[in-house]
């Protein structure tokens, strides 16, 4: 089983056993089942195109692969729908001062990699992609692709990885995923950035594997993302029933969402694994949710729910929330419902503003 896993199909059922044992830790697991439930949430809530993740959602610890020598070549004129990744997480503000637009496609072995887009975020890289080929792709098909990335001709290894992938045509399937940086904390992100993307084998389903070269080059910043966001150091904890305690550390807030960032000190004595959120109301009396986004076993990034809440209000200054957990089961691959969630700890407040 290939470790570069980024999604099942919504209606698939998922039997972890089936993979090796080292492929998921545990909260690798309960965050892959999290978010193909959410993927069939948000595609049957949402009926505007900008909002539905249609084949599936993407979490999955990446490990950079390497690529062949196949050779490839720009297209100098190609028919590609293309969004933004503003319009495809269904965010309202403009990202215009702070995404980098490569609108650049390469064609290898049949297939088209289109780069649209790419947004650093201080320690996280979002890309926006899409794959297409004369394939014609079936109700529940997307293409996947093996990617490498390189920052300042330094190879990167993701920490972890969250998105989604849309289908927007019969032919092609649209991406945009988040990527953890965190394995360079030693290199500085300032300053103009020399990226370069690599892809090297392009699948549909996993399945019928196409090598090739699809190979990226250009100069990101992300130092006017970085000024314009909001952090407010957090000193907040909670004990699960398993004796774990889960330390929010952080709040972020920028154009593109609003994140709490946390460790997780593991008391526990056997494998039990708990999901956990944040809900609670601003001082406006706005629903407000913070969702498991993504996570080790020591860290986690909880990040709030525009897909279920709509897109948090400006005007907020306080956010009031109280976390809640709930025991994954070890077996199932059925995530429990909202409903199903405990109380964990007690209520406390961001201050935003």
């Amino acid at each position: 089983m290939n470790n570069d896993i980024y999604s099942l199909f919504n209606d698939a059922n998922i039997n972890l056993d089936e993979y090796k044992k080292d492929d998921f830790n545990d909260i690798e697991k309960k965050l892959l089942k999290k978010n193909i439930r959410k993927a069939i949430k948000s595609s049957s809530k949402q009926s505007n195109r900008r909002k539905v993740i249609a084949a599936a959602a993407i979490v999955v610890l990446i490990t950079g692969m390497s690529f062949g020598n196949t050779r490839a070549y720009a297209l100098s004129k190609i028919n590609l729908v293309s969004e933004s990744i503003s319009s495809f997480l269904g965010i309202e503000k403009n990202l215009e001062d702070y995404n980098t637009v490569v609108n650049k496609a390469i064609t290898d072995n049949g297939v088209t990699v289109k780069l649209n887009e790419v947004i650093l975020d201080d320690n996280e890289l979002l890309i926006s992609t899409n794959i297409s080929s004369d394939k014609t792709l079936k109700e529940n098909d997307f293409w996947n692709g093996d990617m490498s990335l390189y920052i300042n001709n330094r190879k990167v290894k993701f920490t972890g990885a969250s998105g989604g992938i849309e289908k927007i045509d019969n032919n092609t399937t649209q991406q945009v995923i988040e990527y953890d940086l965190d394995s360079i904390k030693d290199m500085d992100l300032s300053g103009d950035l020399n990226i370069k993307i690599i892809y090297s084998k392009m699948t549909v389903n996993y399945q019928d594997d196409i090598n090739g070269t699809w190979k990226f080059e250009f100069k990101t910043n992300g130092d006017k993302l970085k000024i314009d966001t909001k952090t407010v150091k957090l000193d907040y904890g909670f004990e699960l029933d398993n004796g774990s305690k889960y330390i929010l550390e952080k709040y972020t807030g920028n154009s593109l969402g609003q994140k709490i960032y946390g460790k997780i000190i593991d008391n526990s004595a056997n494998n039990e694994s708990y999901n956990i959120l944040l809900k609670g109301y601003d001082d406006l009396g706005n629903k407000v949710i913070f969702d498991l986004s993504r996570g080790r076993k020591d860290w986690f990034v909880l990040k709030y729910e525009n897909v279920l809440v709509g897109n948090m209000n400006g005007k907020a200054s306080k956010l009031i929330l109280t976390p809640y957990a709930v025991k994954m089961p070890e077996h199932s691959g059925k995530e429990p419902g909202f409903d199903e969630y405990k109380k964990a700890g007690e209520e406390f407040t961001i201050n935003i503003k």
